[in-house]
């Protein structure tokens, strides 16, 4: 383990591993709801009982339109990873272990933002990797399950802060678009070998779009043939912090309903960085000072409904990084004057493989003294840094990746995933480390036993851009068409079906 440079006080949890004092859960601070509305508007008496009557049978649809999977649609625990396409020169196919995972991802295919249609690989080296994805994989482990992700990839995933995707928002928003773009996902899918699709949304960003992606999933599921895996890849909390709308909510109960998994993105949680940007931990299990941890995220979806044994936890094989103002300044909030050095991997600053930070470190150790390298791991947020001169990188190493695994069995999860797994060294250090791990937690049968998550201390007051919305309802707004809509999917539906008979019979 990296030697720490975390001089708080600690406690033991009931793994008896060093755990920070807890954070309050949602029954100490409740999250963000959706705020209640006022009743609609009486009806005229000659039309009030028939439009109550369809209002009733489109709620009880919507509720019963995607029953939920079978028990055993989804198998054992979950170790998974998500291979990026367009990384592929990092690691091809042939270099990957399958025997590490129980379900690698395809990552990914996007939306086209004029036709709405599913972008399909035009480079042959692509399209031929799209095809053999499945049979190459497949071939060396029987039992693995591939999936079809579709959505953002890339490093956008890596960046922090909330990002709309406008081109999925337009395909969800039109029915007929999101019913013909799901049947020709789904073909393609089954034509290509893949077990199942991942709706990778980064990220509905108003109340609306998340009404849309419930309305998705919905349809999707009811679409999909028997055993056909769902998932969804989404922020790390059930509510989406600084978005460009209040009240943006995923829609947690059609999620766990019609979904196999939520895969939780609990990285690229620092927030956007300003004029006074510092060093910071990106993916960091716990933080006494914001609610921008794994493990907040985590509790947040749980508290919102999706139930423990649906929640994947994500966890990067990437490194966060800047160029110091000081290097003799290398702690974690350190003054910062811009991202780190691009890297081939990422081909974008501020972003290194696991294999880069790792590089990085070796040519300290063996530069002869030129320069000096710091890793310290951090006991309280379960996070851990590299320094190298100017050059500083949050990274997750094998101590921190162990940690997380440990929590996220102790909590009862379905499992994790990988992000990107072409980013791993050349040794799989990472991803060799998470399924050892995993299986000997589903081994033992002490995380089965644990009560809880281990949390810090309630949080600082946040400034307001960062602060989630006050959590008392208040009057409610009428709708604008830049408001966009408070109310939960399915009763939204039943309104928009209301509305359409009022304008036939009124």
């Amino acid at each position: 383990m990296f030697p720490s440079n975390d001089t708080s006080t600690t406690a033991t949890d009931d793994t008896g591993l060093l755990a920070p004092t807890p954070i309050p859960t949602h029954s100490d601070r409740p999250l963000r709801r959706a705020p209640t509305t006022s009743p609609p508007p009486a009806m005229p008496s000659s039309a009030s009982s028939t439009l109550l009557a369809v209002a009733m049978v489109s709620l009880s649809l919507a509720a019963s339109a995607a029953p939920a999977p079978p028990d055993d649609a989804r198998g054992t625990t979950v170790r998974a990873g998500f291979y990026l396409a367009a990384a592929a020169r990092l690691r091809p196919l042939a270099a990957l272990d399958a025997s590490h995972y129980t379900h690698l991802y395809y990552s990914a295919l996007a939306v086209h933002p004029t036709t709405r249609k599913l972008v399909l690989p035009t480079d042959p080296d692509q399209a031929g990797l799209l095809a053999a994805f499945s049979p190459a994989l497949k071939s060396r482990n029987r039992n693995l399950r591939t999936l079809l992700s579709v959505g953002t990839a890339g490093v956008a995933w890596a960046a922090a802060g909330s990002q709309a995707d406008p081109a999925f928002a337009a395909m969800a928003a039109d029915p007929a678009s999101r019913a013909a773009f799901g049947a020709a996902a789904v073909a393609l899918a089954r034509d290509s070998g893949f077990d199942g699709l991942d709706v990778a949304w980064r990220f509905p960003a108003s109340a609306v779009e998340m009404a849309d992606l419930g309305f998705l999933v919905s349809e999707w599921r009811a679409a999909a043939p028997p055993g056909f895996l769902l998932t969804a890849t989404a922020y790390f909390s059930s509510h989406v912090f600084a978005a460009p709308l209040p009240s943006v909510d995923y829609p947690s109960e059609a999620l766990a309903r019609c979904l196999d998994w939520v895969n939780v993105a609990a990285f690229g949680l620092r927030p956007p960085g300003g004029a006074n940007a510092t060093t910071a931990f990106d993916a960091p299990l716990y933080d006494r000072a914001s609610h921008f941890s794994a493990s907040y995220g985590v509790v947040s979806w749980i508290d919102a409904g999706l139930p423990a044994g649906k929640v994947v936890m994500g966890i990067p094989l990437y490194g966060r990084s800047w160029f110091l103002r000081n290097k003799a300044n290398a702690g974690v909030g350190a003054p910062v004057v811009a991202a780190g050095p691009k890297q081939r991997g990422s081909n974008a600053t501020g972003v290194m493989s696991y294999a880069e930070v790792q590089r990085l470190a070796a040519a300290a150790a063996g530069g002869g003294g030129r320069r000096t390298a710091t890793t310290a791991y951090d006991n309280a947020s379960v996070a851990s840094y590299l320094s190298v001169g100017d050059v500083w990188v949050a990274f997750d190493g094998a101590a921190v990746v162990a940690e997380k695994l440990a929590f996220a069995a102790r909590r009862g999860l379905l499992g994790y995933f990988l992000w990107p797994v072409n980013y791993d060294d050349a040794n799989l250090t990472l991803s060799r480390t998470a399924s050892e791990v995993w299986m000997q937690n589903e081994m033992s049968s002490d995380w089965k036993n644990g009560t809880g998550v281990r949390q810090t201390q309630g949080p600082v007051r946040l400034p307001p851009a960062l602060r989630s919305p006050a959590g008392t309802p208040g009057p409610v707004p009428a709708p604008t068409s830049g408001s966009g809509s408070w109310l939960p999917w399915a009763k939204l539906d039943a309104l928009l079906h209301l509305g359409l008979l009022c304008l036939v019979w009124c």
